[in-house]
């Protein structure tokens, strides 16, 4: 890498360490290499083609009210222009709760001799739902859970990303607006949702082993206001176009298995297991995620192999 590539990831990690980073709310994939457009905006449009990919990923196997998410979106370049755009739709439940946003994403890419930088930018409405009917209420005189909560909400987020022919990297927050997503009356006031901002790092570099092997390190870094950072740190190795296998860590919480198998040429499932290794292993190991890749190639000749980013 030259300069300027160590100069861009260097700018990018010392903005996220010094930065204010309350819990992960937004949802959490393990398939993160493979589902780049959910955490970067800036990521719409970067491959020559038109994509399509559905997550569904249900955590905490065994645990009735653990969260699970199922996310789709899709994106393309536009035209001949340095424009792409990408949509996606995610609806993350966790026991009563239902989140249920869409987001357009844009994106403008400045293409270099031997690399590209993108900036990107979305904005999106978040539905939030909660059901107490569905509780078993001690004290059915609690105002708290006295009436359901339904309330929408407007976001905005932005992203860079950077990627010469080996290397990848991007910055993003999904969600810079700090949103209330629920308030009740004014004698309820203290009782309220805030979805704080969240910051990703991540990057990635291929290393190639062989004519049939290929292998692609990565790690991804989350940030968010009142918890120290988390991060995964994942190594998949691709085999031909033909599928791929690999391993992630995420700090103090999960070791994952992933694997992918291209079904058709332009088709793609991936399928991880996150064995728990936090306070829930002890009520349930094992986290399901499944993806499923479709893309239309604008130009056959110019097939962008998988594990490019």
């Amino acid at each position: 890498m030259n300069k300027k590539v160590y100069l861009l990831v260097l700018f990018m990690l010392l903005t996220v360490l010094t930065s204010r980073l309350s819990a992960q709310q937004l949802p959490l994939y393990s398939q993160y290499m493979f589902n780049t457009l959910e955490i970067n905006p800036a990521y719409a449009g970067f491959k020559q083609s038109m994509q399509f990919t559905s997550v569904f990923r249900k955590q905490f196997n065994g645990i009735k009210t653990a969260p699970q998410t199922a996310m789709i979106s899709g994106d393309m370049p536009i035209g001949e222009t340095r424009l792409g755009i990408g949509l996606k739709i995610v609806d993350d439940r966790i026991s009563v709760i239902q989140n249920l946003g869409a987001q357009i994403s844009m994106s403008y890419r400045i293409e270099g001799d031997n690399s590209n930088l993108s900036f990107g930018l979305q904005a999106g409405a978040l539905n939030n739902k909660t059901d107490f009917s569905q509780l078993n209420i001690t004290n059915a005189g609690d105002p708290v859970f006295a009436q359901n909560l339904n309330a929408m909400a407007a976001n905005f987020g932005t992203g860079v990303y950077f990627n010469t022919d080996k290397f990848y990297a991007g910055l993003s927050s999904p969600n810079l607006v700090r949103t209330h997503l629920r308030k009740t009356d004014v004698a309820l006031s203290e009782y309220m949702v805030k979805q704080d901002m969240h910051l990703y790092l991540n990057a990635g570099y291929l290393i190639t082993v062989n004519d049939n092997f290929v292998l692609k390190p990565s790690f991804l870094l989350r940030g968010v206001k009142g918890i120290p950072l988390n991060y995964d740190i994942n190594a998949n190795l691709f085999f031909r176009e033909i599928m791929s296998g690999g391993i992630s860590y995420r700090s103090h919480s999960a070791l994952v298995g992933l694997l992918d198998f291209r079904l058709l040429p332009t088709l793609r499932l991936g399928y991880a297991y996150d064995y728990n290794l936090g306070r829930l292993s002890n009520f349930s190991k094992a986290t399901h995620e499944v993806i499923l890749r479709f893309h239309i190639p604008f130009d056959k000749d110019e097939l962008m192999p998988s594990y490019m980013f």
